[in-house]
């Protein structure tokens, strides 16, 4: 069965699916409304440099997980400030105290093993329903001259679909 699938870049992608994000930003509209699969694409990685940690994003994974304290040393330059909150949350997410001795790609590859990666990529990982394209949300995540596609009943699915590319504008993928 196929269903119409969104290609959407890391972490937007699992901000909407864990219903934080309930407008996406297009510069173009669709007539259709529905089911819609989201499919997490880019470098997963590529959001722990500072051009690509939008400061909204980090404020609102802050937030969620409600994170007290990010040990973020008081010599650091303010750019190097939602790399610490990052970390902050991967520790929470993964359930790793910030004191852990082992370096960072030790802990990393571990928590993965264990848990499952923080932000998947190349992989469709949930779905929501697309209800209207409109242009004047006053949504945080609304950008202006876009068409806001506005999202409800975001799921989060526990074992995505892995290993999927991604493609330009609504696509279909089979689910079976």
């Amino acid at each position: 069965m196929f269903v119409k699938t969104l290609s959407v870049r890391q972490p937007y992608a699992s901000l909407i699916c864990y219903g934080v994000k309930a407008v996406e930003n297009r510069t173009w509209k669709t007539d259709y409304r529905g089911r819609l699969l989201i499919h997490a694409s880019g470098d997963a990685c590529s959001m722990f440099t500072e051009n690509h940690v939008p400061q909204k994003f980090m404020d609102t994974l802050y937030d969620c997980l409600d994170i007290d304290e990010w040990n973020c040393p008081e010599d650091a330059p303010p750019y190097m400030e939602n790399t610490y909150k990052m970390l902050a949350a991967l520790h929470k997410f993964y359930g790793i105290t910030q004191d852990d001795p082992r370096p960072m790609n030790e802990w990393m590859k571990q928590a993965v093993k264990d848990h499952g990666y923080f932000f998947r990529s190349t992989a469709i990982i949930g779905e929501v329903e697309l209800v209207e394209i409109i242009r004047d949300s006053e949504d945080d995540f609304a950008e202006p001259n876009n068409y806001h596609w506005i999202l409800r009943d975001p799921k989060l699915y526990e074992k995505p679909k892995a290993n999927v590319m991604g493609r330009l504008r609504l696509w279909d993928f089979d689910i079976v």
